[in-house]
C-alpha cells in the first residue's frame, strides 16, 4: 500500500469514473485499474463496485477512504510546506546505466510533453539507480541483467522493494576505435582481447560483480582504466586501443569514430526497467516506455 493508491482510490470516489480519475491523476486508466487491483488484493476486499454509470465505493471502500483521508491531508501539509505542487506534477525523471538511446527518447518526448517543466535524465552507477528508483526520485530506473549478474540484482532489487520487467535481449558487443587492430575482425572471442586494455564504468563497490556494467566476465586485461562518464569513456576509445564492452544497441557508432563488434563467446544480456512495486506509470513513463520497446526491437540479437 502507498499514497498514490490512496490518492486513486480518492480520485475514483469523488469522480465516479476510473477513466475520469485517471485522466486528472495523469495516468493511464490501465495503469489506475492495475494500482487498485493490487490494493485490492492486498487488503482483500473490494473497494469499488463497477457499474455502467461508473464506479462506486463499497462499505470497505468507504470505511478505507476515511482512514487515507487524513493521511493525504497531512501528506498535502508536506508537500505545501516543501515543495512546489505544480513543479511535483511537471516533472519526468528517470536513473539509468549509461546507454546513449536514452537520450534520444527524451529528445522526442520533450516535443510531445511542451507542459512539462522538467525532464531529469540521471546516467550513474548500478546502486544509485536503484536507490534513486527506491527512494521515489526516479520513476523508473534501466539496468542491463546477464547469467554473470541476475542473482545478485534480484536479491538486491527484492531487499529494496523494487520489481523489473525484461525490454528486449541483446548480444555483447566490444567497443573500440574505428583504426583499432581488432575492427580487422568481422566479430570478436576473448582471446582476441586479452592482450589489450580495458576501459570500464567505476562503480561504488568493486568488490561485488553484480554491480559492474562490464558485460563479460574474464581474466584482467594487462590494464583497466575506470571511468565514471560515458563522454570520458569515447574521448579514452577514440584515442587509444583501449575497449571496452556495451550491448551494441547504439544508433550510427561511426558518428563517433568508434566500430561495434560482437563478442561471440559470451552470453546474451537482458534490458530491464525496474520500479517501485505497485507503482503506475506515469503517461509520460508510458510513453517512454513504448518508444524504449520500439527502439530496442530494431536491434537484432543474432549478430
Amino acid at each position: 500500500m502507498n499514497i498514490q493508491q490512496m490518492r486513486i482510490v480518492q480520485a475514483i470516489a469523488d469522480h465516479g469514473s476510473f477513466r475520469e480519475a485517471a485522466k486528472r491523476l495523469y495516468l493511464s486508466q490501465p495503469s489506475l485499474s492495475q494500482a487498485v487491483k493490487e490494493l485490492e488484493t492486498e487488503l482483500e476486499v473490494q473497494l469499488f463496485e463497477r457499474t455502467n454509470q461508473g464506479a462506486r465505493l463499497t462499505a470497505e471502500g468507504s470505511e478505507f477512504l476515511d482512514h487515507a483521508q487524513p493521511i493525504l491531508s497531512q501528506v498535502a501539509q508536506l508537500q505545501t510546506r516543501f515543495s512546489s505542487k505544480q513543479a511535483a506534477n511537471q516533472t519526468f525523471t528517470i536513473a539509468s546505466q549509461h546507454y546513449d538511446f536514452t537520450a534520444g527518447i527524451f529528445s522526442e518526448l520533450l516535443q510531445e510533453f511542451p507542459d512539462c517543466r522538467q525532464f531529469r535524465l540521471l546516467e550513474t552507477t548500478t546502486l544509485k539507480v536503484i536507490t534513486d528508483v527506491q527512494q521515489y526520485r526516479s520513476e523508473f530506473g534501466i539496468l542491463y541483467l546477464n547469467e554473470q549478474n541476475q542473482a545478485g540484482l534480484e536479491r538486491l532489487l527484492q531487499g529494496a522493494q523494487l520489481s523489473f520487467e525484461a525490454l528486449g535481449r541483446f548480444r555483447p558487443h566490444v567497443f573500440l576505435r574505428a583504426a583499432h587492430p581488432l575492427t580487422e575482425k568481422r566479430q570478436l572471442s576473448l582471446r582476441d582481447l586479452a592482450p589489450y586494455p580495458q576501459v570500464r564504468f567505476l562503480q561504488e563497490d568493486e568488490r561485488y560483480s553484480f554491480f559492474s556494467e562490464d558485460l563479460i566476465d574474464f581474466a584482467p586485461s594487462p590494464q583497466v582504466v575506470h571511468v565514471s562518464d560515458r563522454g570520458t569513456m569515447v574521448q579514452l576509445l577514440q584515442q587509444t586501443d583501449l575497449y571496452g564492452t556495451g550491448s551494441g544497441i547504439v544508433a550510427q557508432p561511426e558518428r563517433q569514430g568508434l566500430a561495434f563488434l560482437p563478442l561471440i563467446d559470451a552470453s546474451e544480456g537482458e534490458i530491464i526497467l525496474i520500479k517501485k512495486n505497485a507503482r503506475p506509470l506515469s503517461v509520460i513513463g508510458e510513453h517512454f516506455l513504448a518508444k524504449l520497446r520500439q527502439h530496442l526491437a530494431a536491434f537484432p540479437t543474432d549478430i
